[in-house]
């Protein structure tokens, strides 16, 4: 058992239980070589490397993925506010804009408007032309029963990579899918 050490660097005394015994603390020291050190570090690199093509794909269409995530969280925000307040909630999208916000009866918006990411537009992949939010008035209109007002309808944004979502919302249920 040790019980005291000194740290001069020539020949401390290292006492143990019964015994004296001089020793080198350079001598008897355990560490690593520079040389030890670099070859990890290069085996580290070599596994990094050949793991980079693995994980290139991994967010590609993220950001898209998660755009919808918050769309359908602010359509069911909006379709519960309009159960629980017993009147009419409309999510509006302008797509000139890239925002999207919840609006009441009263036209007042509810909370804020929300951007879409930079990369992300309301758009439908490979067909700029076409309409992205086919709801009458780029607008859902959910009543006190959770439906929708009007038509079933969708809204589709894309990203600069082609990755695509399409949000739909079934009029007579209130439904709300994410494809």
């Amino acid at each position: 058992m040790l019980l005291f050490m000194t740290c001069i660097p020539k020949a401390p005394m290292v006492q143990e239980t019964g015994t004296t015994k001089m020793t080198s603390v350079i001598g008897n020291r355990r560490a690593f070589t520079l040389v030890e050190m670099l070859i990890v570090l290069a085996i580290i690199a070599m596994i990094m490397a050949m793991s980079v093509p693995f994980t290139a794909g991994f967010g590609k269409g993220l950001r898209v993925k998660t755009t919808a995530r918050a769309i359908v969280g602010i359509m069911r925000v909006a379709r519960s506010n309009a159960v629980t307040f017993r009147k009419n909630y409309s999510i509006v999208f302008d797509v000139k804009k890239s925002q999207y916000w919840i609006e009441d009866e009263a036209n007042h918006v509810y909370e804020k408007k929300y951007y879409l990411p930079g990369p992300i537009k309301f758009e439908i992949k490979g067909n700029g032309e076409a309409d992205p939010v086919t709801f009458e008035n780029d607008r859902v209109t959910f009543n006190s029963s959770g439906s929708v007002e009007g038509a079933s309808g969708s809204v589709t944004f894309t990203d600069k990579q082609g990755g695509s979502r399409t949000i739909s919302v079934t009029g007579a249920t209130g439904k709300i899918t994410i494809n």
